[in-house]
């Protein structure tokens, strides 16, 4: 719920656009799944906000736990529970029904170049650059795939460790 809460009031403003533009079409669960997006996919390396906030959901949960095994459970239970409500809302906007030719014109007010200023979408278009440009190489999927499995890895150490830390920090009685 930490994540969710305060990913919600942290999502970058380009988000805000993609959701004013397609929020109309899709319904009320654009704006949570976006949320757990950048939640679960954005490099908490590079974002130290998305850090913080990993760090403080597996501090609360380890002192809840208070013991080393129950704070290593208590985090990674909270990264799956965020998968889970990541389904859940992609799931829900598909049931709702997805008519590409209906979308609706960006927002007033609003640019392309807003949604291309998210930090999610800056990497991937930096990856895929990178790697068409990397010469005779060749098509390479691992190039491509890796990032994603490191952004979805470091999440979970993070939180973990911290819970583990905020069990050793308020230890059971």
């Amino acid at each position: 719920m930490i994540v969710l809460l305060a990913g919600w009031y942290t999502l970058p403003l380009g988000y805000n656009t993609i959701v004013e533009w397609l929020a109309p079409q899709l319904g009320n669960y654009m704006r949570p799944t976006l949320v757990l997006v950048n939640a679960m996919l954005v490099n908490p390396l590079n974002n130290w906000v998305m850090t913080a906030i990993w760090v403080i959901a597996g501090l609360v949960g380890g002192m809840i736990a208070g013991t080393k095994a129950g704070g290593f459970v208590v985090g990674l239970v909270t990264w799956l529970s965020c998968l889970g409500i990541l389904v859940f809302c992609a799931v829900q906007l598909l049931m709702g029904g997805l008519s590409l030719g209906s979308l609706p014109p960006l927002p007033p007010g609003s640019s392309l170049v807003d949604v291309l200023t998210i930090p999610l979408v800056q990497s991937a278009i930096t990856e895929v650059l990178a790697l068409i440009s990397g010469g005779g190489g060749g098509f390479d999927p691992v190039a491509l795939i890796l990032p994603l499995v490191v952004y979805f890895l470091v999440p979970i150490i993070i939180v973990t460790v911290a819970g583990v830390i905020g069990a050793v920090i308020r230890k059971k009685e």
